[in-house]
């Protein structure tokens, strides 16, 4: 496939051996999204903070349903755009498994090792054998228990849609390779209907008690619009047919303003679901999704154009690649530093925010470790049959790879 090139191309943006265009910024973009979620977590759920006007601020804002869109949407992009399904299946999905499982794996059990000498903490409580299991499998998020969703360390639910994603790639991508260009944007169109149509089924066919942890959202309504990776698949597909029009040269010349304006309009929408003026299914669903897609063809355009962003810079992009191990680690150095810093005790706003600030920073230096010793290494043993691996300098074809 061919790659757009633009008018104020100065210098064309550097290509991969296959000749496919490399997106750096997209990588650096990864970082920021991490700590759109790192503080929703931090202010949400660990609430350092005696004010609980700063912790509500993790929750009243949905800048990290916000980042957790993008990554879905991210990942789609990137896998299409790197082609990296054009090796064969077998490749493919080996690829992808080793990409995911070291530090998963390891984080998954360094957690148990946690529960186990210092037992249930604040963040953390007691985990069972059979959602451990499913945990360390990443098939949590299909089943609808709260003991499985939540089971072990349980952010990484996320990842248990991200691997059934990557794995149905090949199902999607063939089919969608055959729509002729013109025609993408009406595709996009159909799943961005699908995407304001669940929300609409899941609060009209779904009901239940409220969920405590979700309130006012039932297990089973949160359940289905929120963590079942069929439901959050369209974000996904937003992505490879993202993708796609870029490749196609069918994207338009958009102004971020525009995209901005948009995405306000999405937010607000959310904001009704939550002032009850919509279901409040909407405000757990993927609706943001539809405006947050755009800024990742307009972001990639500046890296094949050759008018990189900031995010492009070496710091931003070693930061970005680390993005997924940094994910898997946060929560579980969130739930150390809040049981030694006391389970139940709240901080003035200059102990907490040196508390959270502090907390940031081990979780970035324990998730550069975890990528730089574990995850590539592992990645490039793992993921290549013996003849062709190569040494843990190699980075990544294209850049933004891996979930969070």
């Amino acid at each position: 496939m061919s790659v757009p090139t633009s008018p104020r191309t100065t210098p064309p943006a550097s290509t991969s051996s296959a000749g496919i265009a490399k997106l750096p910024s997209l990588t650096g973009y990864r970082f920021i999204l991490f700590n759109a979620v790192f503080w929703t977590h931090t202010l949400a759920a660990a609430r350092f903070f005696e004010n609980e006007d700063i912790n509500n601020l993790g929750h009243i804002w949905p800048y990290g349903t916000t980042a957790l869109t993008s990554f879905f949407i991210l990942s789609g992009f990137v896998l299409t755009w790197g082609e990296a399904w054009r090796n064969g299946l077998a490749k493919y999905w080996r690829a992808r498994a080793a990409k995911i499982f070291p530090g998963h794996v390891a984080v998954w059990a360094f957690t148990l090792v946690l529960l186990a000498v210092v037992g249930p903490m604040a963040l953390t409580g007691t985990t069972d054998v059979g959602p451990a299991i499913a945990n360390l499998f990443l098939v949590q998020a299909w089943i609808p228990e709260p003991s499985y969703m939540m089971s072990v360390y349980g952010i990484n639910w996320s990842v248990s849609c991200e691997i059934a994603f990557y794995l149905a790639l090949p199902l999607f991508i063939r089919p969608l390779l055959r729509i002729p260009a013109k025609a993408l944007w009406g595709v996009f169109a159909g799943l961005v209907g699908l995407i304001l149509v669940i929300p609409a089924l899941v609060h009209t066919f779904v009901g239940g008690p409220v969920w405590p942890f979700w309130a006012p959202l039932s297990f089973d309504q949160a359940w289905m619009v929120y963590f079942l990776p069929l439901s959050r698949l369209p974000e996904f597909l937003l992505g490879v047919v993202l993708a796609r029009i870029v490749k196609a040269r069918q994207w338009p010349d958009i102004r971020a303003r525009w995209i901005f304006l948009a995405t306000a309009a999405a937010t607000y929408l959310v904001w009704l679901a939550v002032d009850n003026a919509l279901p409040a299914t909407y405000a757990s669903s993927g609706v943001l999704s539809i405006t947050v897609c755009l800024f990742i063809p307009l972001i990639a355009l500046r890296d094949v154009d050759g008018r990189s962003t900031f995010l492009a810079r070496k710091t931003w992009v070693t930061l970005g690649d680390a993005s997924y191990a940094t994910y898997l680690v946060h929560w579980p150095v969130l739930t150390i530093v809040r049981e030694l810093a006391g389970p139940t005790e709240k901080y003035g706003i200059w102990s907490g925010l040196g508390i959270v600030l502090g907390t940031l920073v081990l979780t970035q230096a324990a998730g550069l470790a975890l990528c730089r010793y574990v995850e590539r290494p592992l990645m490039i043993r793992l993921g290549r049959p013996k003849r062709q691996r190569v040494t843990t300098t190699d980075r990544p074809l294209v850049g933004a790879e891996g979930p969070a």
